[in-house]
């Protein structure tokens, strides 16, 4: 990973999100869901806008909200449409770094042979030649407890 191409081969789309969620479509790009939160329908886009980027494989990765809102002690606004540009870029460069970190993270694990993972790495510590152990004699010595054995229990019925 670390081209634009590979963000575009991960993420399958983008979608924007205000207070009132008027925009359920989704966006092929990062800048369509930017314009769709600085938009005259966009409802509080400042106080409540989100996009989320929608993975290829299921996932999906919140985009944070600093690169598009400026907050400056009280006060929260979206950046101008003008800033667009600097934005897209920023969100990229974030979405790579981030894309590789997700790949790395999901690596195949390294297997432990103090803990294995999987059946056929705990089969080859097992011996099959080993004596069995009172608790696994125990278990196997005990009577099955089916239909057949319950309604033998049960108290036999006299007709009223």
């Amino acid at each position: 990973m670390g081209t634009t191409e590979d963000t575009g081969q991960a993420i399958f789309a983008y979608r924007a999100f205000d207070l009132r969620d008027h925009f359920p479509q989704p966006l092929e790009t990062c800048r369509e869901a930017l314009e769709c939160l600085q938009s005259d329908v966009a409802y509080m886009a400042a106080m409540s806008g989100e996009i989320i980027a929608y993975l290829r494989d299921g996932g999906s990765i919140k985009i944070p909200d600093d690169f598009f809102i400026y907050r400056s002690g009280n006060s929260i606004a979206l950046l101008g449409e003008e800033e667009n540009d600097a934005i897209c870029l920023a969100v990229e460069a974030w979405l790579l770094k981030k894309l590789a970190q997700i790949s790395a993270d999901f690596s195949p694990p390294e297997p432990s042979r103090i803990r294995p993972y999987k059946l056929e790495l705990l089969l080859d510590q097992c011996d099959a030649n080993a004596d069995e152990t009172d608790d696994v004699c125990a278990w196997r010595d005990l009577t099955e407890v089916g239909r057949e054995q319950l309604d033998e229990c049960a108290a036999p019925k006299k007709p009223l």
